[in-house]
């Protein structure tokens, strides 16, 4: 899997596929700007690569990581949010934080050691919770500031040092659109490596409280009828998945 720079996926200039067989060294005239190893894909060894910009330039035909999330195979998906990941933690883990050496490879694990003070370092993944909240026959979409084409979505946050998952979704909802909720339940999760979280996602129900959205993240939200949507989140993010879950239980609860 061949990233350029920037983190754009560079595909298969033959078949347009994230994969490239045969191996990476072919693309190169240099080296790597950095090489992960991800494991083994249809009895063959995978890696994510970092191409010199040179190198890339090479590429005509390349996409971007949600593209691929929404587009591609899930087992193809799940090695391009690997690939990024790993490129961008070994991108900002280079020195010992504790004595400031640089760090080595650690030998049998994704992890990186120094030999100083073998202090080790794995992967940071940053827990987050997405919510879709009940209330009736109808849910609860958000407009984020940051989101572009009238896009609405469920509420999200980050996990805070201390916090269970379920005080976490608790928390957001209260912070983001002002109402309290109940009867928490997970519903998946999803690599979410943007550039390095792990969606949790969450059912919930109303309880109490008028929608007050807080103007700073969330600056519009509303329940909205599973019949009459507004502009939803691209296929394949954690988001679509849930809402087009709820689809089939709300219509059967219909009279």
């Amino acid at each position: 899997m061949v990233f350029d720079p920037s983190g754009e996926i560079l595909l298969n200039e033959e078949s347009g596929d994230v994969l490239h067989p045969g191996g990476y060294q072919r693309f190169l005239k240099t080296a790597p700007m950095d090489v992960a190893y991800l494991g083994t894909w249809d009895g063959q060894r995978c890696y994510a690569v970092t191409l010199p910009g040179e190198e890339a330039e090479r590429f005509s035909n390349r996409t971007s990581l949600r593209e691929v999330l929404a587009r591609q195979q899930p087992e193809q998906g799940c090695l391009a949010c690997m690939g990024k990941q790993l490129l961008y933690w070994r991108q900002q883990t280079r020195f010992c934080s504790a004595c400031a050496s640089p760090l080595q490879e650690k030998a049998g694990e994704r992890a990186r050691v120094c030999p100083n003070c073998q202090t080790l370092y794995y992967p940071r993944i940053n827990p987050a919770v997405i919510v879709s909240i009940h209330h009736g026959d109808k849910i609860l979409l958000a407009h984020n500031r940051n989101f572009t084409g009238g896009i609405f979505s469920l509420v999200a946050g980050y996990v805070e040092v201390g916090e269970s998952l379920e005080q976490a979704v608790e928390r957001e909802v209260l912070e983001e659109v002002g109402i309290h909720i109940r009867n928490i339940r997970y519903w998946g999760s999803q690599a979410w490596p943007f550039p390095s979280s792990l969606m949790l996602g969450f059912l919930a129900e109303y309880d109490s409280g008028e929608l007050c959205p807080d103007g700073t993240e969330i600056d519009e939200a509303g329940w909205f009828s599973l019949s009459e949507l507004p502009p939803l989140p691209r296929k394949g993010s954690i988001s679509r998945r849930i809402i087009e879950s709820l689809l089939p239980e709300f219509q059967q609860s219909k009279p």
